[in-house]
């Protein structure tokens, strides 16, 4: 139907020019009355669905008017707001139509596992490897969106943490959360014990809907120790981060950019500043497929000692390397206080769950490209520094969690691949 209304319309401007405004305005207006049909006006919004989750924690993310005609994008603006508070399996919106010509718009939602009860499992971490973990996890506390978490660990590592959150606690999206730790375990590649005890406050909100700012001051208490000797270091740390996100599903996005900006001053008796910076796009590539990129860059002032030391080769920056070994520090083409890295990864989802809302959960599959620089000092970052990784894997989705990251890697370095692969376990996606 509108393919002929555009070939009568060019019709008429080449062979009959006189008419050509008559007909324009004849095709508007059908073009009015059949868009106004199509579009009705919304009389009333419904949320259906919630059995725990407070009314009020859904009305606050929805923007779309009433008494007005129904605005499909401002909907699905509106589902993946409500979808990324992490509460649901699913969120989709519908059209129930009235006898008067008006309609009703329905958001609907399956509410997720919220709570965990007491858990006891064996929990691996690429850096601290095999402990015990006890959990206790309330991810709706209270029907309010609060985060209350209780978990503690022995083996690998030994440490009890609390932590509570709320991502509204004095209106108009202005967040808080309290994070309490006291932590021990030995250093991946340094023969030093560390033992950590950290108090964090974070107080965030959101400008609009993109633009995020936070600061979070954190007193830290970090101990490396030996039999030789014990470094000490007690800093206060008003960390500043700042954020635009205009991601459309954060767990596992379609569309969109996140960039982070990141201000972490050390400041204490052997100060340092660190400044980072992450950059990320999402972009539409078929069906169920994404193509996502970052780019990474950390630079370091003050103080350099050894203790904090990075390295390339973990499922967080350059994967396909096997993890360092003690006193592998030496190896400096893995090590250094600043760098630079970028991934690309081509994400498929494999196994869905998907309905008229778009929003789909399932198995997904990734390849991914890794590569960068590490150094101990900015301006010696050069070409022959260059590391590098590929490989493929999946992510299996989680309840409370959102998903389980398994990749597999063979490292690039001097023009050749490393001949053995090296295995990655992680918690949600690299970015």
């Amino acid at each position: 139907m509108v393919l002929t209304y555009k070939f009568l319309f060019i019709f008429c401007i080449l062979k009959r020019p006189v008419f050509t405004g008559f007909f324009l305005f004849f095709v508007l207006l059908f073009n009015d009355i059949v868009a106004s049909e199509l579009r009705p006006s919304i009389e009333k919004i419904e949320i259906i669905g919630l059995n725990k989750t407070k009314n009020y924690i859904i009305e606050r993310e929805i923007f779309h008017p009433i008494d007005s005609s129904l605005d499909s994008s401002l909907a699905n603006l509106d589902r993946n707001r409500i979808f990324n508070l992490g509460l649901f399996d699913n969120v989709s919106w519908r059209l129930m139509p009235l006898e008067n010509g008006n309609a009703i718009l329905q958001y609907l939602m399956i509410e997720s596992i919220n709570r965990t009860p007491p858990l006891v499992f064996p929990g691996y971490e690429e850096e601290k490897g095999w402990s015990l973990n006890g959990l206790l996890i309330i991810n709706n506390f209270q029907g309010k969106n609060r985060t209350f978490k209780i978990e503690g660990s022995f083996g690998g590592q030994e440490r009890i943490e609390f932590f509570l959150s709320d991502p509204w606690i004095f209106g108009n999206h202005i967040s808080l959360s309290t994070f309490l730790e006291v932590n021990s375990y030995d250093h991946l590649f340094l023969n030093r014990n560390i033992n950590i005890k950290r108090l964090k406050l974070s107080f965030g909100k959101w400008y609009g809907d993109r633009l995020k700012a936070r600061i979070s001051p954190i007193l830290t208490q970090k101990n490396f120790m030996n039999s030789i000797d014990t470094l000490s270091y007690n800093y206060f740390t008003p960390e500043l981060n700042f954020e635009f996100d205009s991601r459309d599903i954060y767990w596992n996005p379609r569309k969109g950019t996140r960039i982070i900006q990141s201000f972490v001053p050390m400041l204490g008796e052997n100060s340092f500043y660190i400044w980072s910076q992450s950059l990320s796009i999402y972009i539409p590539f078929s069906s169920n497929t994404t193509l996502a990129m970052n780019t990474t860059i950390q630079r370091k002032y003050g103080h350099k000692n050894d203790v904090w030391i990075n390295y390339f080769g973990n499922s967080f920056n350059i994967r396909g390397w096997r993890l360092p070994q003690k006193k592998s520090a030496s190896n400096d083409y893995r090590f250094g206080h600043e760098h630079f890295f970028s991934s690309l990864e081509l994400r498929k989802l494999i196994i869905t769950k998907e309905n008229r809302s778009e929003v789909s959960k399932g198995l997904s599959i990734v390849a991914f490209i890794d590569g960068g620089f590490i150094e101990y000092a900015w301006k010696d970052l050069n070409k022959d520094k260059f590391m590098g990784g590929v490989g493929f894997g999946m992510r299996i989705p989680l309840p409370v969690l959102q998903s389980l990251r398994i990749d597999v890697g063979w490292g690039y370095r001097d023009k050749r691949f490393n001949k053995e692969p090296a295995l990655h376990f992680a918690i949600q996606q690299k970015f």
